[in-house]
């Protein structure tokens, strides 16, 4: 008898675990209740992050209005190229880019809860016309879905999509002019020191707002995640917003370098006249 409560003991396997392999619980079903405001909070969100969206490209579109319609309607339009005029350009071009910035991560909620909705919709509402996805499949992808949009807080689409549907809001207008006026002012009047180093900021502020772009894992899709995922660490749960004390590092650094190029004939003199006393 106790060999044989020793050999049912010994045989014995728990809930989740037969012959040594652990089984993982089959997932809990949607609760009704849950989705049905889930798929209200999406429909909030994306309506907010619309309006966001709108609000940093009418921004930008203002400032670039206000002030490159001074250049060929002023009247002072016949005078440009100006220093002045030119930094007015410059200052424009800078504001352009980071509202440009801004309305991607703007774009990027849109979708993501855009997605998110889709998915409930499909699972709940109404099934696609010819979709010959299970009930299981389209409760698996939201699940997957809600994992990586709203835990992890990724992008649906990738870094190039987001660029191109954002320069066809509008933008490819506001960088078309703005850069036109940088351009022709940077060549015609590169022989002076305030130009050199106007020029030297808005390449040197584009270079930062790239190397922040490529790298900030709030742009991050799926797969940039994972390529991501062994050197930084992956929030399993609603990513924390991280200070990137790089990024103002390099904000300074810009301002320092431009500064230097403009005053470096100042600076210059300045040393041939302590070198000679």
């Amino acid at each position: 008898m106790n060999e044989r409560e020793n050999g049912v003991e010994g045989s014995k396997d728990t809930p989740n675990e037969i012959g040594g392999t652990t089984l993982q619980e089959a997932p809990k079903p949607l609760d009704e209740t849950w989705l049905h405001d889930f798929y209200k909070e999406c429909g909030r969100e994306a309506t907010l992050a619309y309006t966001t969206l709108n609000q940093m490209k009418n921004w930008a579109m203002v400032i670039a209005a206000a002030a490159l319609s001074g250049l060929p309607f002023g009247s002072k339009s016949a005078d440009y190229p100006t220093p002045i005029m030119f930094a007015g350009a410059v200052i424009v071009y800078t504001f352009v880019l980071r509202f440009f910035i801004r309305a991607i991560l703007c774009y990027v909620n849109l979708t993501r809860w855009n997605v998110l909705q889709l998915d409930c919709v499909d699972l709940k509402l109404s099934p696609r016309a010819g979709s010959t996805s299970t009930v299981t499949t389209k409760e698996q992808k939201l699940r997957e879905d809600i994992q990586h949009y709203y835990f992890e807080w990724l992008s649906p689409i990738s870094r190039k999509d987001q660029v191109f549907a954002n320069l066809k809001l509008g933008f490819y207008l506001l960088f078309g002019l703005s850069l036109f006026f940088v351009t022709w002012g940077a060549i015609a009047l590169w022989q002076t020191p305030l130009v050199r180093g106007l020029t030297t900021f808005a390449v040197l502020n584009t270079a930062l707002e790239a190397s922040d772009f490529f790298r900030s894992p709030f742009f991050d899709d799926v797969k940039a995640s994972e390529r991501h995922r062994s050197k930084e660490r992956v929030y399993e749960i609603f990513p924390m917003p991280r200070s990137r004390g790089g990024f103002l590092a390099g904000w300074i650094f810009n301002l320092a370098v431009s500064a230097g190029v403009a005053m470096w004939p100042m600076i210059v003199h300045t040393f041939e006249r302590l070198w000679c006393h």
